[in-house]
């Protein structure tokens, strides 16, 4: 996934932890009912060709439908490729279900710690702010670097206020570092995350990588 091609060098330059025999091999993917989100359809058509967010379909990509916990948290440790032995998961989360191995790096990484009683909610659609706690414990997993934010950096935003303290700290890093850019003059916090949105800040953390 952290492949990319450097038109400059003329070079495809890539991360690996163990030599091996590698080839190059462009592909592109597309959606045909993407073309109503112009700010996202770059964003879907790079991650999908790099097999980093899963589709619906080989024709849709459905980015008007909400994330859940266990997709949101499958894409980010896929993104940034984050490994981790764990011998212990989520009581509601199955040897059995796609994400199981996904929830269970990220609870033994500290990403997560569910929503208590050691539950994690899988299909529970994750709200905005959420997505950015989650963001931000990866990348400093990740050690991605990130300016600490403030208030000031999210004072513009009409709903600032809206943002729960136990967020605060991440949204105000996030918008700091123009990962998070806001609608209409808003965060919309508490809002479930879109697969469009999803899509749009998984970019911008593949482009920090």
């Amino acid at each position: 996934p952290n492949g990319r091609y450097n038109p400059e060098k003329g070079k495809v330059t890539f991360t690996t932890n163990h030599f091996s025999k590698y080839a190059i091999v462009f592909v592109k993917k597309t959606f045909n009912d993407i073309e109503d989100y112009p700010w996202a359809k770059k964003q879907i058509e790079v991650l999908a060709s790099k097999g980093i967010i899963n589709v619906t379909s080989a024709t849709t990509y459905s980015p008007g439908l909400y994330v859940t916990r266990a997709d949101f948290i499958s894409l980010l440790i896929r993104a940034l490729e984050l490994k981790a032995d764990f011998s212990k998961n989520f009581d509601d989360v199955k040897a059995t279900d796609y994400y199981y191995n996904a929830v269970g790096v990220a609870k033994e990484l500290g990403i997560t710690v569910g929503t208590g009683n050691n539950k994690f909610d899988p299909k529970q659609h994750i709200t905005r702010q959420d997505m950015m706690v989650l963001l931000v414990r990866a990348l400093k997993i990740a050690n991605i670097d990130l300016s600490e934010g403030s208030k000031k950096d999210i004072e513009k935003f009409i709903d600032a206020s809206s943002v729960s303290d136990y967020a605060l700290e991440a949204v105000e890093t996030l918008v700091k570092e123009g990962i998070i850019v806001g609608s209409n003059n808003k965060i919309s916090p508490r809002e479930n995350t879109t697969r469009a949105e999803a899509a749009v800040m998984m970019y911008r953390i593949y482009k920090l990588i």
